[in-house]
């Protein structure tokens, strides 16, 4: 101990003679080197036996200063500080369209403008809104109409359970939730004639108000996903056929879904929907809607298929069943190119006054195009589409079209 307390001595004895460079003066550096002795003193104490440390005066630390706003986090779920806390996207096209439903016209057509918002507001709250400018409609109305798609409060709770609370998607096959209504993110330039929205004529219950529970089930290599919703079901077609908008009618829809671990980018599934269907004032009938579905989308291969039968039924107005299905194969070369095919079929049949509505309502028969797209960036598609649809009660007819998507 002696040696050591020399040697220190020694060493303030040195520096007190040396210049310095620091912002330290030689006497802050002598007084620092007497703090470290008598340390040195008490840790030597402290090791002899039978003798008590005396306390070291020590002054509190000041508080840091944060650099970045600090972000609430949870153990279960932890959120980074650097993430964000809003997001805002746009999609939108232009189309050229020749014949689109038998007419024998040519146009150009402003598509929809769909923007999506989403904010986090706390670890397990977020909010999201996705609103379309249906543009498509200028030509024919003065003003733009503006269609609120989705407006939801999500909570997340884990990986098993979710709820989302507002205006929703229906969990009605894959379709309908797997993409947005932006047509960018589609492969093809129309969406399947089964899975058409309900202001565009649409005769399936596509959006619902209400709430709606998911989560996985505890499955293992299967993959389990669950969909239960409750909510106010929308009119057919959105005040385009009937004049209505009726959003009174309690829905039920309840969807499983599989994601075997074994085969990635295959999942298969179904669904179980009822409300009551309104075709016009004053008439109600009660609508199921069971979908079944199988896609592939993996290794530049995408391969879409989906069946539907849905059934509109009431004692004093008969029955009226439409059942149809879609298969589209996509196949994209190199980084760029991806032509696609697809061919869709729907027939309906029934009795009684049903089944005039269900006739009415869905009139198409079989629908078959093909096309080809080019993705000019990660924002800009160029698509190129040339079908063939047969409607009830009316000749078949060639129709064409060509698109630009994009986001921004």
């Amino acid at each position: 101990m002696p040696r050591l307390l020399y040697t220190v001595w020694a060493a303030i004895m040195l520096c007190a003679g040396m210049p310095v460079f620091g912002q330290d003066s030689q006497d802050d550096i002598i007084r620092k080197l007497i703090s470290r002795v008598e340390a040195l003193e008490r840790e030597v104490a402290s090791l002899k036996p039978g003798t008590t440390p005396e306390p070291m005066a020590t002054t509190p630390a000041p508080e840091p200063v944060p650099i970045v706003e600090t972000i609430p986090t949870d153990a279960a779920e932890p959120v980074p500080v650097s993430e964000d806390r809003f997001t805002l996207h746009a999609y939108g096209d232009i189309d050229f369209l020749r014949n689109p439903d038998g007419s024998s016209f040519k146009r150009f057509a402003l598509g929809e403008l769909d923007v999506f918002a989403s904010a986090r507001i706390s670890p397990r709250l977020s909010a999201l809104a996705e609103v379309v400018f249906e543009t498509d409609n200028q030509l024919y109305v003065s003003s733009v109409p503006i269609n609120v798609e989705r407006l939801l409060l999500q909570y997340r709770q884990n990986e098993f359970f979710n709820v989302d609370i507002g205006a929703y998607r229906t969990a009605i096959g894959y379709y309908n939730t797997a993409f947005l209504r932006g047509s960018w993110f589609q492969t093809a330039l129309t969406r399947p004639k089964l899975f058409v929205f309900e202001d565009d004529a649409g005769f399936l219950p596509l959006h619902n108000t209400g709430v709606s529970v998911n989560g996985n089930l505890p499955s293992g290599g299967l993959g389990l996903h669950y969909v239960v919703e409750v909510g106010n079901s929308r009119n057919y077609g959105q005040g385009i056929r009937t004049g209505l908008d009726i959003t009174d009618h309690s829905a039920f829809n309840v969807a499983i879904t599989a994601r075997p671990r074994a085969l990635p980018g295959f999942q298969t599934g179904f669904s179980y929907y009822r409300d009551q269907f309104s075709p016009f004032e004053g008439t109600s009938i009660n609508r199921t809607v069971w979908t079944g579905h199988a896609v592939y989308q993996a290794k530049r291969i995408e391969f879409l298929n989906e069946v539907v039968l849905a059934r509109f039924a009431r004692p004093d107005f008969g029955w009226g069943n439409a059942q149809g299905f879609y298969s589209q194969l996509a196949y994209r070369i190199g980084s760029s190119w991806t032509p696609y095919v697809r061919f869709e079929d729907l027939n309906s049949y029934g009795r009684g006054a049903a089944a005039d509505a269900v006739r009415q309502y869905v009139p198409w028969r079989t629908i078959l195009v093909s096309g080809l797209r080019y993705d000019i960036s990660e924002a800009v598609a160029l698509k190129f589409e040339l079908g063939r649809a047969n409607y009830l009660g009316q000749p078949a007819w060639v129709q064409a079209a060509m698109q630009v998507a994009f986001r921004f």
